[in-house]
């Protein structure tokens, strides 16, 4: 199964004004949206925060990957926000850091919303 891309200020407002749970970790925010229609993805990883482009394009990949993995069959809207500059980029602790958010997410939506999460 795959996504739907976000596309345009009107889809991220959306997210952003609706949101129904959001959750920080070390680097990144993720903002999520209930909703009617297959699942849908929205990244912004600013080069202010994130310098290189091959680190950019790198964690767009692992984010659009995991997210796919977790939120696949669900009917949501999701928006992944680089918080501050990535440093120390090393890929493996990102990865979990990332895995870890889309889980740790997961978990408080379904204590809240009768486990629409299998």
């Amino acid at each position: 199964m795959s996504y739907k891309p976000l596309i345009g200020k009107n889809d991220f407002d959306e997210v952003f004004n609706n949101c129904i749970q959001n959750i920080n970790s070390e680097n990144f925010k993720a903002l999520i949206l209930i909703t009617n229609d297959n699942f849908r993805l929205g990244m912004i990883l600013p080069k202010k925060n994130i310098k290189l482009a091959v680190h950019r394009n790198y964690l767009k990949r692992i984010i659009r990957n995991l997210s796919i993995e977790v939120f696949a069959a669900s009917k949501v809207s999701l928006v992944v926000v680089s918080k501050k500059r990535i440093l120390d980029f090393k890929k493996d602790k990102l990865r979990r850091e990332i895995k870890t958010l889309f889980l740790n997410l997961t978990k408080k939506l379904n204590e809240e919303n009768n486990y629409i999460f299998n």
